[in-house]
């Protein structure tokens, strides 16, 4: 009977796994299909970015917001940054230096490397004017012993001595839950030639 319950107990916890994951997957598929119509637009300095409405912005500094989806708590986040003044450091330089500040060491053999604007955005003024980008992916170890999937991408653009970084930052199971998401806002993003005083603007 003992072994009968432990049975039991293990099949119910298997049961509400499954359920779990079949509830989150029809919640992304609807996201999916509702990306462009469920977002708003925010501008970035330069640039404007989709925003979908189930990221909820939890803070904003000096020149960066950051997101999370507080409706879910999932282990994850995204910053958006701008950077005034370095032109003469070259992106990839920032990005070690980036990686080194916050401990972070991608796995080699799962790490991708994206250096071709072309291909990371998808309006043709943004391929144009972003030249200088880098865009790196792929799982992680963050301070010795924990596991993420992380995002980067650092972003340049002509004639301007700053730089954008937008990362995002999940654990290893959560790396597929909102990556799809950041990867259709950073690949959407537009130029704006004449951006407003304003760092930040929501519309």
């Amino acid at each position: 009977m003992e072994s009968i319950s432990s049975h039991l107990f293990d099949w119910l916890i298997l049961l509400f796994l499954i359920l779990g994951a079949i509830y989150t997957m029809v919640i992304i598929g609807k996201e999916k299909k509702t990306f462009k119509e469920e977002s708003y637009d925010m501008q970035f300095g330069e640039i404007t970015l989709p925003v979908p409405r189930w990221w909820t912005q939890t803070e904003q500094g000096d020149g960066w917001v950051k997101f999370e989806r507080t409706d879910t708590h999932y282990d994850w986040f995204a910053k958006f940054y701008y950077f005034e003044g370095s032109s003469e450091t070259p992106l990839e330089k920032i990005l070690e230096a980036k990686l080194n500040e916050d401990d972070i060491h991608y796995d080699r053999e799962e790490v991708q490397i994206e250096t071709d604007s072309r291909v990371l955005f998808r309006e043709a003024k943004s391929k144009e004017y972003f030249q200088e980008v880098i865009r790196v992916e792929g799982t992680a170890t963050q301070t010795i012993t924990e596991r993420i999937y992380y995002d980067i991408y650092l972003v340049r653009g002509l004639n301007d001595s700053g730089y954008f970084i937008f990362e995002s930052r999940s654990s290893v199971l959560n790396g597929s839950l909102e990556g799809p998401f950041f990867e259709e806002c950073i690949s959407e993003l537009r130029f704006i030639h004449e951006p407003k005083p304003d760092l930040i603007q929501n519309t």
